[in-house]
């Protein structure tokens, strides 16, 4: 489906967890020694933490799980995509402080949506249902989901049998929010996620496999 070349303006690499943060407290381009006071500062890994937090919607316990230093190196690979995609997007520097006050909300885009988006959008009616219909097509929705997220077919596929993808885990519906966001930086895109198929076709969306 030629929809889903947008796909190929994502980042292909997660960002490590380490670069992300001097990226969004903007350290990046100090020297070696400013680099090392600004991130042996008491207050710093707190700071670092309630980012994490934030972005991903998730409990301290859990950062703190993945390392006690500013590696973080137990971060999961779904998430370091995720933080390739907040950076592309331009996210977090410009909405650092409403992050560290508490006042983000990350985004959290369904299967469904992202799928339509990146697969039927821009297609007429025929066209979508013919798009739907076709014997590839779940297939289709579960590879656009695995490159995207950057996890295994099997589990994309306990998911759900149906175009929804019910069972996604929130986490990574916050990565396909990212992931539109950093498609509309690159390309200009409208990501206001409201449906724009006809309502008769509503039912051959939802049970399209």
């Amino acid at each position: 489906m030629k929809n889903c070349e947008i796909l190929k303006s994502l980042p292909k690499e997660g960002l490590e967890p380490r670069q992300f943060l001097r990226h969004c407290f903007g350290i990046a381009e100090l020297t070696p020694e400013e680099l090392l006071e600004e991130e042996t500062d008491s207050q710093y890994r707190k700071k670092c933490i309630t980012l994490f937090c934030a972005i991903f919607d998730i409990q301290r316990a859990t950062v703190r799980k993945w390392g006690s230093d500013l590696n973080f190196e137990g971060m999961p690979k779904y998430c370091k995509i995720a933080l390739a995609y907040i950076y592309a997007a331009q996210i977090a520097p410009h909405q650092l402080g409403s992050i560290l006050k508490g006042n983000f909300a990350p985004p959290s885009v369904d299967a469904q949506t992202f799928l339509e988006k990146v697969l039927l959008d821009g297609l007429t009616e025929q066209e979508v249902l013919q798009a739907v219909s076709h014997a590839n097509f779940r297939g289709t929705c579960v590879k656009a989901l695995t490159q995207v997220l950057h996890i295994g077919t099997k589990s994309v596929q306990d998911w759900g049998q149906d175009m929804s993808f019910r069972k996604m885990p929130r986490i990574h519906k916050n990565t396909l929010g990212y992931a539109l966001a950093a498609i509309s930086q690159v390309l200009s895109i409208d990501t206001s996620f409201k449906p724009s198929k006809p309502a008769a076709l509503s039912k051959v969306l939802e049970t399209a496999a």
